[in-house]
């Protein structure tokens, strides 16, 4: 994402970390917007393309954020935590979107898998979208 040319108010972070820490660093940006990236197994077809908002209608339940706190002081990264927990602690914008293509390969390592690959000018495009609006 960093090496695509933006709008000079548009901020790229990476937050493939724990989700205490996405929501540290959303607490002391207070961003307006926010539109999160992710590759993520949801059990559709690998490439798969998703585009939502994120729903803060209802607030998680408080045990279920202590426990993913806990998961990710341990060094759990998980998208679901960090969507959880920023919900939960307020830290989101309302206007906050996610794109999310379906993860075919979720082990360490370099680069993307081919169905990945093959559609990383779609979640780019959807990208670009949500920052011109």
């Amino acid at each position: 994402m960093a090496n695509y040319e933006w709008p000079q108010d548009v901020a790229i972070e990476d937050a493939s970390v724990s989700a205490h820490r996405v929501l540290h660093l959303l607490q002391e940006l207070r961003p307006e917007r926010v539109v999160f990236v992710s590759g993520f197994p949801r059990g559709d077809p690998p490439g798969t393309v998703r585009r939502y908002p994120v729903d803060q209608s209802e607030m998680p339940d408080e045990e279920d954020v202590a426990a993913m706190m806990g998961e990710a002081a341990g060094g759990v990264i998980d998208f679901d935590h960090t969507l959880i927990v920023t919900r939960y602690f307020k830290a989101l914008p309302e206007d906050t979107m996610v794109i999310e293509i379906e993860a075919e390969d979720t082990t360490f390592g370099t680069g993307f898998s081919d169905s990945v690959e093959s559609n990383l000018e779609r979640v780019i495009g959807f990208v670009r979208e949500e920052v011109a609006r």
